[in-house]
């Protein structure tokens, strides 16, 4: 008897670029369904009703979904983790100054404005973002996207798309000059956590670090003394420097998807190019062979 030859492990479904797309187009239909013009945006978790009824059931059931959505496809291992990681570690800059921005809001926030069941339930809400979008745009998009297109494309798109989901605020009541500056700040972001992924390797770190963004983000919302000038301006010159680091994180993620597809663009250059064979040298001065002419 012969042994048997051992079966290739296979995902349940074939990485496509139309089902790295469908989670979020489906998400995209379904946020838009929900949203209504009275939806007042800009109270987004200011409360404790309202972290619980606006980030942790809506993210908790949309994660949650998400994962099982991930575990039907077979995805977990390709949509999670990069099996190489950049080597230019000059990039990691750009998640560390994220970092420290984040850190840098605590102290500007008033801990005692609010309950402490508050910043708890932030905490939950704000993880179940990081952990649904993360895995929605830096990983099963990721996964799609890769399969048409060189890494250069595969960071623009997926920053677009992260940066036009957020459009749909403006049908959940939030200003369109506020949604569009919004747009921009998330595209900018998505550049820096998708250096996250690359430095690291997997998926861990950018929810981690989306996840601690947007709890500084609207906690310091919902306790900043408006009423404070002096508040105000280091909040508007953190503001100032936050554009600055996203800018940066531009650049590197930039950066590291176009050193990817450099072998690619020098096996497109070289292509045309006769080999040496086809020369003839004919005193000093290299010619072509009449019959390559």
């Amino acid at each position: 008897m012969t042994a048997a030859a051992p079966s290739r492990r296979r995902w349940p479904v074939p990485p496509s670029l139309l089902v790295g797309l469908a989670p979020l187009v489906v998400f995209a239909a379904v946020s838009a369904w929900r949203a209504r013009p009275s939806d007042d945006y800009p109270t987004l978790g200011q409360t404790v009703d309202s972290v619980v009824r606006s980030l942790v059931v809506p993210e908790g059931i949309a994660a949650v979904a998400l994962c099982l959505v991930v575990t039907g496809l077979g995805w977990w291992r390709i949509a999670t983790v990069d099996p190489t990681r950049t080597r230019l570690r000059w990039t990691m800059v750009a998640p560390i100054l994220i970092a420290v921005v984040c850190v840098a809001r605590l102290p500007l926030m008033d801990w005692s404005a609010l309950p402490v069941r508050y910043f708890l339930l932030l905490a939950v809400g704000v993880l179940f973002v990081g952990v649904f979008e993360e895995l929605l745009t830096r990983g099963v998009l990721l996964v799609g996207l890769r399969r048409r297109l060189p890494e250069f494309g595969v960071w623009i798109a997926s920053c677009v798309l992260f940066g036009a989901l957020h459009l749909l605020n403006a049908l959940a009541g939030a200003g369109l000059g506020a949604t569009l500056v919004q747009v921009v700040f998330a595209a900018s972001f998505g550049s820096t956590l998708y250096v996250a992924r690359r430095l690291t390797g997997n998926l861990l770190v950018p929810v981690l670090l989306h996840a601690f963004w947007d709890f500084g983000s609207i906690g310091l919302s919902a306790t900043t003394d408006v009423q404070d000038p002096t508040t105000l301006v280091v909040v508007g010159a953190l503001g100032l420097v936050s554009f600055g680091v996203l800018a940066f994180g531009v650049v590197a993620g930039g950066v590291i998807a176009w050193r990817d597809d450099r072998p690619r663009r020098l096996r497109r250059r070289w292509r045309a190019v006769p080999p040496v064979g086809a020369y003839a040298v004919l005193g000093d001065e290299p010619r072509l062979p009449s019959a390559v002419r």
